[in-house]
């Protein structure tokens, strides 16, 4: 077992260390190629044109999650309250993680 660590831990060791001692490192593999660059440079270029700006209707604010939880217990009653409280708060925290209220 102690072999098999130290073993990991050279490995891990120069395949870390490889690019640090030989030229590479982060800086190259974040810095884009020039083909990238000049198709960005390009489409940053591209004008929109009228039809593209009105083709996005203005969208009406969408309810809060916590407003439609509060909506949806609002109308549990009766003898299964509670389980129907619990399933909107199931709910709530879907809506909360997703940012959709599940149906």
């Amino acid at each position: 077992m102690r072999n098999m660590m130290i073993c990991v831990s050279v490995m891990l060791a120069v395949f870390l260390g490889w690019p640090l001692a030989f030229g590479g490192g982060e800086a190259t593999v974040l810095q884009p190629s020039r083909a990238e660059a000049r198709t960005v440079a390009v489409a940053a270029t591209v004008p929109a044109t009228a039809a593209a700006v009105q083709a996005t209707p203005a969208t009406p604010k969408a309810e809060s999650c916590y407003k439609r939880y509060q909506r949806e217990v609002r109308q549990c009653s009766g003898g299964a309250g509670a389980a129907c409280r619990l399933k909107q708060a199931d709910h709530w925290d879907m809506c909360e993680a997703t940012g959709f209220w599940p149906e």
